[in-house]
């Protein structure tokens, strides 16, 4: 299977295989109601944060969504969801950075202010590199907010695999299978983790109940597939 991200000169490992065909819905899944949002042909689902349309940076490769250089921007779904299962594989380069967010609203300058982060990262095997790896920004982990034990995502190159599911106020994030946050907001534990993060004062942090997804420009090569939501 081709490397998408960058040449094999570059170093990375070759990407893993899966049971199902990329950007396809198993028999489990077309029973449960989930839909593809990305059919892998094309970007019509999506455009750019606070834009009509997605920003040329952004390519469809392989059957994949690929940031191909820095600068293409936050590119968001043209829909929006309240209750969800999102599931999702996404490759990393080596030493990247990107993230997913949900529940994002177009009130800031930039989906974080109002999406949560689900983290993407090359943070196998690796403490202290350039962007600072701690427990708290781990690989599928809930960015800034659930430390994630232990480090479970694959090496730059291959693919993982991932979940965010929101129903109400309960939230669930997983990588590779492992559950790596389970949160309800309304708790005295979430609200404490909250306060402790740079996200406590944040006005519109969390708050919409409803919003699209966002695929994150940190700058790093980074490619989405198999995008696939239930809502609930």
């Amino acid at each position: 299977m081709k490397h998408l991200l960058l040449p094999a000169c570059a170093g990375l490992l070759a990407t893993t295989l899966h049971a199902a065909e990329p950007n396809t819905l198993s028999a489990e899944e077309k029973a449960a109601g989930f839909k593809l949002i990305f059919d892998g042909k094309s970007l019509d689902g999506f455009r750019n944060y606070k834009q009509e349309e997605p920003n040329p940076k952004w390519q469809v490769k392989d059957g994949a969504i690929v940031l191909t250089e820095k600068g293409g921007g936050d590119l968001i779904t043209k829909e929006q969801y309240a209750d969800f299962e999102f599931r999702f594989e996404f490759q990393i380069a080596q030493d990247g950075n990107s993230g997913i967010m949900w529940h994002v609203t177009e009130q800031g300058n930039h989906p974080f202010e109002s999406g949560p982060e689900y983290q993407i990262l090359d943070s196998f095997a690796k403490t202290g590199y350039p962007h600072e790896i701690v427990a708290k920004n781990l690989a599928g982990g809930f960015y800034g907010i659930i430390p994630v034990e232990p480090e479970v995502s694959k090496p730059a190159g291959e693919w993982n695999s991932g979940s965010i599911r929101v129903e109400g106020t309960k939230i669930t994030l997983t990588i590779n299978g492992h559950v790596t946050a389970k949160v309800d907001t309304t708790t005295e534990d979430w609200k404490k983790k909250l306060a402790a993060s740079k996200f406590a004062d944040w006005p519109n942090f969390n708050k919409a109940g409803k919003g699209h997804f966002a695929l994150q420009d940190h700058g790093d090569k980074v490619a989405f597939r198999s995008l696939r939501v239930k809502e609930l």
